[in-house]
């Protein structure tokens, strides 16, 4: 997490704290909720981040859970906002980002034993944000992917849509590496609401959509060793 005041801090991190209380005890009621592979409904009023959590499912066809890291963080990150109206907040929840405020961050790429791993950035300046920047893998971490991909990175507006929809698209890159890649960005056209698509795998990678500027995040040129779709 970065932010410009201590406050904002604060009030992120009880924000965080406050909705993962409020989706646990949601499992406990509906099972469902954790365990679905697809959208569901629920009656009646819920906390923000179940709203998030299934509003974003809805939009990219998954269960959930696919959006509940990406949901905390922009709960959090709101409520940090509230104490830095002056400068900008980040809040980075397991890989997921949500960003608000004024200020401009540099968020890299890790993808895992890709050769362009860490090699790359995109630099979210102020006129981008508020910025959900999310990503989802075959090869790395623990979450749920039927995917192949080594990092399928998603921009939207909101953290939640764009880890729900990240899931979503991950889940189509398998198979041949430069067909996988291709079917990946037609499954990004079928979901509203996103930016930006970026995914890597392998020595490949494809892009769709309006990304933030990327830059080197070291001194080797991307180029040199990867093939770009």
């Amino acid at each position: 997490m970065k932010a410009s005041t201590r406050e904002a801090v604060d009030a992120a991190l009880k924000a965080a704290f406050q909705a993962r209380m409020e989706v646990e005890r949601y499992v406990l009621k509906c099972p469902e909720f954790r365990y679905s592979l697809e959208p569901i409904k629920l009656r009646g009023e819920h906390p923000e981040v179940i709203r998030l959590m299934l509003e974003a499912s809805e939009l990219a066809g998954v269960g959930p859970f696919a959006s509940v890291a990406g949901a905390i963080a922009q709960v959090a990150c709101a409520a940090g906002m509230k104490h830095c109206q002056k400068g900008g907040i980040l809040v980075e929840n397991g890989g997921d980002i949500q960003i608000m405020g004024r200020e401009s961050f540099k968020v890299g790429i890790y993808a895992g034993d890709s050769p362009l791993s860490g090699r790359i950035a995109f630099l979210v300046k102020g006129e981008d944000l508020p910025a959900g920047i999310c990503t989802s893998s075959g090869t790395v971490g623990p979450s749920l992917s039927f995917g192949e991909s080594d990092a399928t990175v998603v921009v939207a507006d909101e953290a939640s849509l764009a880890d729900a929809a990240a899931t979503a698209i991950s889940n189509e890159v398998r198979g041949e590496e430069e067909e996988s890649i291709k079917r990946g960005l037609e499954r990004f056209d079928q979901i509203p609401g996103l930016r930006g698509c970026l995914i890597i795998r392998g020595r490949m990678a494809g892009m769709k959509g309006k990304l933030p500027e990327i830059v080197l995040a070291c001194e080797k040129n991307p180029k040199d060793v990867f093939d770009f779709v």
